[in-house]
């Protein structure tokens, strides 16, 4: 390994560190430093009373969001998410064991389904203005399926991102859910710890999401646990570097219809047609297969 490898892996470690440290977080001493001062980071009782969702978002790190949309534009999206969702040559298996996938991924969705920009209504739109005190961007959208997986498989496989984790983005990076499916308990909901539970569990030595070093019992516990439901058109924002989360396992014959708008800090405004400026679902990807 050469000199300048060893020593960006072992900054990288002590970024890391610091970050847990000081942030609770596993982005980085760098990361959350450079990302604090673009978004809002202090709420009083005034925006708690006229803005609870934009309260939330501060205080926990992530909000539910009022329905919003008429059920014609999510039955459009869903009738065009459906079609494209298990067409080879519109997306692919991102997980899966044999013939049989875990988990499917729309590919390039600014191009294939353009009609998603309709999703960022000018409600979606002011929150952000509010919650941002730079400009923004939406820089990314994610459209994906989770079906079931055998419990054997899962406690030992990581399929569609179901074990706890933190993302490893700036602080200033959050994520837009929308749920294109009905998701009760049974279809696998978000699962999520507030920022300042998640802090005091990586305080109490959680590793990562192949060793947790914690149980269970403490992760799952449903005193600080929420768990994201819904009909099809819920909605709601996350900030999945600061809070513990994952996605829940689909009970047999269930599955989760999910679209990720993923946001970031941007020097200039958004602009009206941010979908054609979007990224296209990254190169690097590549399908897991479960091997026993």
């Amino acid at each position: 390994m050469k000199k300048h490898s060893k020593i960006s892996i072992l900054f990288n470690k002590i970024d890391v560190a610091v970050g847990r440290k000081i942030y609770g977080t596993t982005s980085g001493f760098v990361g959350n430093f450079s990302g604090r001062n673009n978004v809002l980071l202090k709420v009083d009782k005034t925006i708690e009373k006229n803005h609870p969702e934009l309260y939330s978002m501060v205080k926990n790190g992530f909000t539910s969001f009022p329905m919003q949309y008429d059920q014609s534009l999510i039955k459009s999206i869903q009738e065009k998410f459906n079609n494209l969702i298990e067409d080879d040559s519109t997306s692919f298996a991102n997980s899966g064991y044999k013939d049989k996938d875990f988990g499917r991924i729309i590919q390039d969705p600014n191009k294939k389904f353009p009609e998603l920009s309709k999703l960022i209504t000018k409600d979606v739109i002011e929150f952000l203005t509010k919650y941002y005190t730079s400009h923004f961007t939406i820089s990314y959208i994610y459209c994906g399926r989770n079906y079931h997986v055998p419990i054997e498989i899962r406690e030992k496989f990581e399929t569609f991102s179901n074990f706890w984790h933190n993302d490893k983005q700036p602080p200033s990076e959050i994520k837009y859910f929308v749920y294109i499916s009905d998701v009760t308990e049974k279809d696998g909901p978000f699962h999520v710890h507030t920022k300042d539970k998640s802090a005091e569990l990586l305080n109490m030595g959680f590793g990562d999401r192949f060793d947790y070093k914690l149980s269970e019992d403490i992760l799952e516990n449903p005193e600080y646990l929420t768990k994201m439901t819904g009909p099809a058109g819920t909605s709601f924002f996350g900030n999945a570097s600061l809070c513990l989360h994952r996605a829940g396992d689909p009970d047999e014959g269930h599955s989760r219809n999910l679209i990720q708008f993923i946001i970031n800090a941007s020097d200039k405004p958004i602009e009206e047609n941010w979908i054609e400026k979007c990224d296209g679902t990254p190169s690097d990807i590549v399908p897991r297969k479960y091997t026993p």
